[in-house]
């Protein structure tokens, strides 16, 4: 099976301000030499502290920044070097849902043209009626009415936002959907409702979803696979049964021991 999305020796640096030791610019290396890859359908979990180089990863896997070094394949098609141009079609399989769904919607623009947006680009074409039609029907596969459609971001809770985020990311059709810490500015009565929408879109559309998250206990519930970063490096990966099971890496086996355990 030819896996959706693979990355081999991925490298990202970053220039920080001022000299090193012998004049030398200082780099931050956010990601450093990190090969993965996920099968079609499946749900790949990648678990780490902040500053690991997650949510880096995340951008780089769908486009939005350039490896210094490395390659990633779509497909079994090298994207990596593609130039702008070149890459659209894939930004229509590969969508990502951010952190913040107070940052990641436009106030002055109604539910609609923000959902729309991608849609916009993708199917520059569409008429009026069948735009709205598309929209309102991928609102209701993340549980909001047509009501929806006319109102702005700031008239509604920060889990109805995401939904509209996630919905946002959806409406292109994607095969894949990579999202960055998607419940982590949440309510946790609400986080519970957001991460069982994406297990039953991952099921309805067959989706392929690479889940980023800090809270292990989330990574658990949604993964397949899990990939655990450390200052920039996948230092583990694999089943999530057999990660969680038998860790082999004693920063993994830390983070384990320091899940939190409800007392009944």
């Amino acid at each position: 099976m030819t896996a959706i999305i693979a990355a081999r020796n991925l490298v990202r640096a970053y220039r920080l301000p001022g000299e090193g030791l012998l004049g030398r610019r200082r780099r931050l290396v956010a990601v450093d030499d990190v090969s993965l890859e996920l099968d079609e359908g499946k749900t790949l979990g990648i678990v780490g502290e902040s500053g690991s180089g997650k949510s880096t990863l995340a951008r780089l896997l769908v486009g939005l920044e350039r490896p210094d070094r490395g390659t990633i394949a779509f497909d079994g098609a090298t994207i990596s070097n593609l130039p702008e141009r070149a890459l659209r079609p894939y930004r229509r399989a590969m969508q990502m849902v951010f952190q913040d769904p107070f940052g990641s919607l436009d106030p002055r623009m109604r539910v609609i043209d923000s959902v729309a947006e991608p849609l916009d680009i993708a199917l520059p074409g569409l008429d009026r009626d069948a735009r709205e039609a598309r929209v309102a029907a991928t609102l209701a596969e993340v549980g909001l009415g047509t009501s929806a459609l006319r109102r702005y971001p700031h008239q509604f809770s920060g889990g109805q936002r995401q939904r509209i985020a996630i919905a946002r990311a959806l409406i292109t059709g994607p095969r894949l959907l990579v999202a960055d810490e998607p419940v982590s500015a949440l309510d946790v009565s609400i986080q519970a409702q957001i991460l069982n929408l994406l297990v039953d879109l991952k099921l309805a559309r067959g989706l392929s979803i690479i889940f980023i998250s800090h809270n292990l206990g989330v990574i658990r519930y949604l993964s397949d696979h899990v990939a655990v970063m450390l200052r920039g490096r996948i230092v583990e990966t694999g089943p999530t049964e057999r990660v969680f099971g038998a860790p082999e890496h004693p920063y993994t086996r830390a983070l384990i021991a320091a899940m939190p355990v409800l007392e009944r």
